[in-house]
């Protein structure tokens, strides 16, 4: 037993109706109050009538009566108008204020035993998520309906670590994206290293020299500490000697090399192509964060994103390394992927900032626009029988994987507080 699984059965009132405090006095919960999740009483303004008496005031929740004096609580004042001690076993009497003992309600035996064993099962399980066995008997409507809250908390949450970046530029919205930017060309694996690479420069350094597509190879190549060794290739041999006017004229000093990631990466991905694939969208566009903001159609973003890479690149992925020729054209699935975790959060942001819900509302349409990515967790998902429509629902499924799955979030999860309460194939459970 623990204090989670306490706190859950007492916010729902899954407990007998009639209930009686260890004193015998009755107990009706006319409302259970307001969790806190901070110091203090579990929950806040607790509306109870004990024997015929409504109180107003505090619960305070534990598996065993004794942890109020092993908490301090007895030398704690904010415990002094707590009106209800719920405990899963009464060990000792607890008194509070001035030696008045509190009520207390034992709730073992209270409330359905197969709630608590499927609780048990969901956190000792090892399944991809903990109600794997039990997911394809839930009502597909319940997912729906949590599906743009789930979206929206992963957007807000991007979005929050996305203003601490916003802050370090102070508010110079075209440093901030450029460089959530370049984090989102190095997708997963070189998103740090690409970050860095962008923190190496600055916007207005970028802007200096957007116009020539070999100075700003240069300086992004350099920078990023791929130009430190001796080449053949006229190109990269030219770049090399570019990058050193650059350093000497600016000061610059770049990263190591060995920070870049080239393991188990298609080659389309190598952050040699990316970063010229990056260096051609800094070129080919004046601005950037603008045209993205006023865009109101993810299409526009995939005509300001559809570049290609200069022509050295038509024949490489590597310096020094020839394949056959192609164009090395940013594909729409990547443009997709910058508009789901780059513009959609970057919307939330503005807005958040700004004041402005309407960016908000312009980030769920978009997503809403798109389809749903592609990866092993989307798969996962798609097994167990879950529709994935468009990028809504893959980014929702995503945060409930990585956010409550992963951590065991049950009893604050729609889907397995419903499945907790209710047996499977639609027997009721309370």
């Amino acid at each position: 037993m623990n204090e989670e699984f306490l706190h859950y059965i007492w916010r729902y009132r899954l407990m007998d109706p009639d209930l009686t405090t260890v004193s015998g006095e009755s107990l009706i919960i006319l409302h259970p109050g307001i969790q806190n999740r901070d110091g203090g009483p579990d929950f806040f303004n607790a509306r109870l009538k004990i024997d015929g008496t409504t109180w107003a005031g505090n619960v305070e929740i534990h598996v065993k009566s004794s942890s109020w004096y092993k908490h301090r609580h007895h030398h704690d004042r904010a415990y002094d108008n707590v009106i209800l001690h719920v405990v899963y076993e009464q060990d000792v009497e607890v008194e509070v204020g001035r030696e008045a003992k509190v009520s207390t309600l034992v709730v073992k035996g209270h409330f359905p035993d197969y709630i608590y064993e499927r609780y048990k099962d969901f956190q000792e399980n090892i399944a991809w998520i903990p109600c794997q066995g039990m997911i394809r008997e839930m009502d597909p409507f319940i997912f729906e309906q949590w599906i743009p809250s789930l979206a929206m908390e992963r957007l807000e949450e991007k979005a929050l670590l996305m203003k601490r970046n916003l802050e370090s530029c102070k508010y110079n919205w075209d440093e901030a994206f450029f460089r959530e930017l370049a984090r989102c060309f190095g997708l997963r694996v070189n998103s740090h290293p690409f970050e860095m690479l962008a923190r190496s420069l600055s916007w207005k350094l970028v802007q200096k020299h957007r116009e020539h597509i070999f100075q700003l190879e240069a300086l992004l190549f350099g920078q990023a500490g791929m130009l430190d060794q001796a080449f053949t290739d006229e190109y990269p041999l030219s770049l090399q000697r570019e990058y050193q006017f650059l350093r000497s004229k600016y000061g610059l000093r770049g990263m190591q090399g060995s920070a870049w990631k080239f393991l188990r990466l298609r080659p389309s991905n190598f952050p040699t192509l990316r970063i010229a694939q990056f260096a051609s969208l800094l070129h080919c566009n004046n601005e950037l964060f603008l045209p993205v903001l006023e865009s109101d159609d993810p299409a526009i973003i995939q005509a300001v994103f559809g570049v290609t890479a200069s022509g050295y690149w038509d024949s490489h992925f590597i310096f020094e390394k020839r394949s056959s020729t192609k164009p090395k054209i940013l594909g729409l699935s990547f443009i997709q992927l910058i508009t789901i975790n780059l513009v959609a959060p970057f919307f939330v942001l503005y807005g958040d900032v700004k004041g402005l819900p309407s960016y908000k509302e312009k980030a769920i349409t978009f997503m809403e626009l798109l389809p749903a990515e592609a990866n092993h967790d989307i798969t996962c998902w798609t097994e167990l029988g879950v529709t994935m429509r468009d990028a809504i629902h893959s980014q929702a499924l995503l945060h409930l994987k990585s956010r409550y799955c992963d951590q065991k979030r049950c009893l604050e999860c729609r889907i397995g507080n419903h499945l907790l309460r209710f047996t499977v194939k639609g027997k009721e459970g309370l």
